[in-house]
C-alpha cells in the first residue's frame, strides 16, 4: 500500500494581501518538504485571506488571484518545492464560455488549486457555500459541481473545501 505524508498548514493569511500571503505560502511550504511531507494542505482562500466578502465582486481582484496563484505555482518551482504537491485555496472564476442555470459565465468561485512542479494541475469549487452566522458565501460565490480527484504518491485523493466535507 502507498504511503502518503501530509502536512496541514494551520497559517494566518491576511484578506487581500496576495503577496504577503503567497510569501506565507511559500514559507510553509518549504517548511513541509524539509519535514518529508509529499503534500502540504492550506486552508480555504488562503492565497487571499477570508473572508473576503465584496472583494470577490472587483474583477480586478479575482484576475489578481488567478495571476497570484500562477505566480506562486512557478515561485515553489524555483524554490525548488517543485516535487511536494501544494493544495491552496484562492478566489477564482467559472468559466466565461459555459454558463448554465444558477451559474452564471464569470461568476465568483471560492477554490482550491493542487500546484505540482510549477503548474497549476487541477482545480475544484466549493459545492455547499454557508448562509449563517457570519458566513454568507451564497451572496458571494456560485457553487462547484465536479468532483476534482488527483493522484498524488500513488494515493487517490479527492478536495473538499470546509462544508464539503
Amino acid at each position: 500500500m502507498a504511503a502518503l505524508r501530509v502536512a496541514l498548514a494551520q497559517v494566518n493569511p491576511v484578506v487581500g494581501d496576495l503577496s504577503g500571503n503567497a510569501a506565507l505560502i511559500r514559507r510553509w511550504t518549504a517548511d513541509a518538504a524539509g519535514r518529508g511531507a509529499h503534500v502540504v494542505a492550506f486552508p480555504e482562500m488562503c492565497l487571499t485571506g477570508y473572508p473576503v466578502e465584496d472583494l470577490v465582486l472587483r474583477s480586478g481582484f479575482v484576475q489578481a488571484s488567478r495571476g497570484a496563484l500562477d505566480r506562486l505555482a512557478s515561485d515553489l518551482a524555483a524554490d525548488g518545492l517543485g516535487e511536494t504537491v501544494a493544495v491552496i485555496g484562492y478566489l477564482d472564476r467559472a468559466p466565461q464560455e459555459a454558463p448554465r442555470l444558477g451559474r452564471p459565465a464569470g461568476s465568483p468561485l471560492n477554490a482550491a488549486a493542487v500546484v505540482h512542479r510549477g503548474q497549476v494541475v487541477a482545480r475544484y469549487a466549493k459545492h455547499h457555500l454557508p448562509n449563517y452566522g457570519v458566513f454568507d458565501e451564497y451572496r458571494y460565490f456560485v457553487p462547484g459541481d465536479e468532483l476534482t480527484v488527483v493522484r498524488i504518491h500513488g494515493v487517490d485523493v479527492a478536495l473538499a473545501i470546509c462544508e464539503d466535507l
